[in-house]
């Protein structure tokens, strides 16, 4: 996947840092989303858990997504893009 890319259309839901998601807190650097549409299928998700491991399994649930990989758009969903960074691993 190369970085930029856009990888699926959603809602942010929660950036709480206390909200949990599959078990963990989503924490400062990561907002909870609903995934509406897929664009890449094939997207490793930067916190998987059972199940969900890339962007296909994630369609209409909620999952937690980089802050910084968020790209506000016109309308009232988001692009989530798919960016290569040290920062969130």
């Amino acid at each position: 996947m190369k970085s930029g890319q856009d990888v699926a259309k959603g809602m942010v839901i929660s950036t709480n840092p206390s909200s949990m998601l599959a078990g963990q807190a989503l924490g400062r650097q990561y907002c909870e989303v609903v995934v509406k549409v897929v664009m890449k299928r094939d997207a490793v998700l930067p916190r998987p858990y059972v199940g969900v491991e890339k962007m296909a399994d994630a369609k209409h649930l909620t999952i937690a997504w980089p802050y910084n990989w968020v790209i506000n758009n016109t309308c009232s969903c988001f692009l989530f893009s798919y960016v290569m960074s040290d920062q969130i691993f």
